[in-house]
């Protein structure tokens, strides 16, 4: 009876412990690092998990805290799940890799042609210098001489 009586009392000291466990995980907060890093999808207005409060970003919450805090799984695992159920739009960064590493090549590329033109351009029309033009005007060389010194003590 005594034996009962123990294993009754541990059980029932142990029972809100486990009510409390089963509650943590639906409660806890998600890292703001996964929620910034994912979109709501079925809303369609693409805005970030982190700053949406619609029943939909709720809905995805719910289930991140599900795979994450009672399922254990990381974030890595989360993203590979997530991106299972919704494809890859649901991630806020394309994958960099395939196709998608495109969306992180080409401001790169667009960036540095641009601003090769630009100084390559400027290069060259600030490299233009204005022609002389002869217009069948001899100068006496000793007024060029004066002209000269005149023009280097005042420019």
């Amino acid at each position: 009876m005594k034996k009962y009586l123990v294993i009754l009392t541990l059980i029932l000291l142990l029972l809100p412990s486990a009510a409390y466990a089963v509650q943590d995980w639906q409660t806890k907060d998600i890292p703001s690092d996964v929620e910034a890093g994912l979109i709501v999808v079925p809303d369609g207005y693409n805005v970030s998990l982190s700053i949406d409060d619609s029943p939909n970003a709720e809905q995805m919450r719910k289930i991140i805290r599900e795979k994450m805090f009672r399922d254990g799984m990381n974030k890595d695992q989360l993203y590979a799940y997530l991106t299972g159920i919704y494809g890859e739009k649901v991630l806020a960064e394309p994958p960099k890799k395939g196709f998608d590493l495109l969306a992180w090549l080409l401001p790169l590329v667009a960036t540095i042609g641009g601003a090769a033109v630009v100084y390559f351009g400027i290069g060259k029309w600030a490299g233009k210098a204005r022609p002389e033009r002869n217009l069948g005007v001899s100068i006496d060389p000793e007024y060029q001489d004066k002209l000269d010194e005149q023009m280097k003590r005042y420019l």
